[in-house]
């Protein structure tokens, strides 16, 4: 029993002067070892930071279609709900009461829009001869006296714009007047195809589509609009909150993902509402949003009212370096210098995504984090790790021909 006593005490004597000669040792002089059981290799890897919200498909945009029974007595629809109707196609057709007074209706109809398809043809050759300065100090100085901005808004914008960002506006521009030609062009085609029409009969007006798409509905009672067409070309749209709303802008891509066909589609966001819904005191505010859909149509086996699933990239960090959240301590890492020594490094952290943090500066890829137990964490410490056998290349070490000399150096360096 005796014996038993003088052993425990031993020990604990022995323990206890081992903790005081670490704890008094301020010149460093003991060395002190931490034992790592969890490395992680820093990473090279795309890291994005995504806002997922529901949405629901819609058609991308509608069109309606009028008759002023002021001019004349309604004869017969040619079209039914549903319908595909092509640029061209009649869609209905009237009486007209007074052959003069409605051949002079179409005729400034049509004058009318062969001034405004002048206007757009003039802002598409001012706006294609345009060069985007090579600087942005060059970009303001030239937006604001360029007499080419055919339109306020766009010489707002480019006056705060970098040249990249002045040349997709320019892109972006060009692409919607020549949208707005071709419907421009298209409606004045129906006009002088209907006064033909009035010219050859001397009373009826045939009404053609300026729009290609489906027939969403047709009014029997001739109310207002008579006939709605549906673009077949398809949208998604979702809602944000206020703290979102903040965060999303047009422009940045989105992955849409179809419940229904299991499908997934590359989108962007076309337009971010600037006014909630409904505006209340009490609640949150939500804010609508819509999404381009990369060309897909009805005709790919989607329809209106399907649910989507989206992913908004906020932020996008290609070929990111980047370490598993365990592995960030306040931030910094502990990382394994190649003298042996654990080292504690600050980092900069950015993106977080699936448990893994970006790391902007401090660490590159290929280094090697500690991640347990944190307790053993100490600076300058020489640090050892647990064997595992099977991670080992064996064959590789003892192919050799100087491996035994290296194994008995090593255990003589010990």
């Amino acid at each position: 029993m005796m014996k038993k006593q003088v052993v425990l005490l031993v020990a604990v004597l022995f323990l206890v002067v081992n903790v005081l000669l670490v704890a008094l040792d301020d010149e460093g002089k003991v060395e002190q070892k931490a034992y790592i059981s969890e490395w992680s290799p820093a990473m090279e890897t795309d890291m994005a930071e995504l806002l997922h919200k529901p949405g629901v498909l819609e058609p991308a945009e509608e069109w309606m279609v009028y008759f002023d029974d002021s001019l004349g007595s309604f004869q017969e629809f040619f079209v039914e709900e549903g319908t595909l109707v092509q640029q061209g196609d009649p869609l209905f057709a009237y009486e007209a009461d007074n052959y003069a007074e409605a051949e002079a209706e179409l005729t400034q109809n049509a004058e009318t829009l062969r001034g405004e398809i002048a206007a757009i043809e003039e802002a598409i050759a001012q706006m294609e001869q345009y060069q985007i300065p090579s600087t942005q100090s060059e970009s303001t100085e030239a937006a604001l006296s360029s007499p080419l901005a055919p339109e306020p808004v766009e010489e707002a914008s480019v006056q705060s714009a970098d040249p990249a960002e002045a040349e997709l506006m320019k892109e972006e521009y060009l692409i919607e007047k020549e949208k707005e030609l071709s419907q421009k062009t298209a409606q004045l085609e129906s006009i002088e195809s209907s006064l033909a029409e009035l010219q050859e009969t001397g009373n009826t007006v045939v009404v053609e589509s300026s729009y290609e798409g489906r027939v969403q509905s047709i009014s029997e009672s001739l109310a207002d609009p008579v006939i709605t067409i549906e673009n077949i070309q398809l949208r998604a749209e979702g809602k944000l909150s206020e703290e979102e709303r903040a965060e999303v802008e047009a422009g940045m891509p989105v992955e849409v993902s179809i419940k229904t066909t299991d499908t997934l589609i590359e989108g962007e966001i076309t337009q971010v509402s600037d006014s909630p819904d409904s505006v209340l005191v009490e609640g949150e505010s939500s804010y609508p949003f819509q999404v381009s859909l990369s060309e897909y149509t009805e005709e790919e086996g989607l329809l209106p009212g399907y649910h989507t699933g989206m992913a908004i990239t906020l932020e996008e960090s290609l070929g990111a370096t980047a370490v598993y959240e365990e592995a960030v301590y306040d931030g910094a890492v502990w990382k394994m210098a190649e003298n042996g020594i654990l080292q504690q490094q600050a980092v900069d952290t950015g993106i977080y995504e699936d448990f893994m943090y970006e790391i902007k500066s401090g660490i590159e890829p290929g280094e090697w984090v500690a991640q347990s137990p944190t307790g053993q964490f100490r600076d300058g410490a020489v640090f050892i790790t647990p064997l595992r056998a099977k991670e080992v290349p064996w064959r590789s070490i003892f192919r050799g021909g100087d491996w035994g000399e290296n194994i008995i150096t090593g255990m003589i360096a010990r």
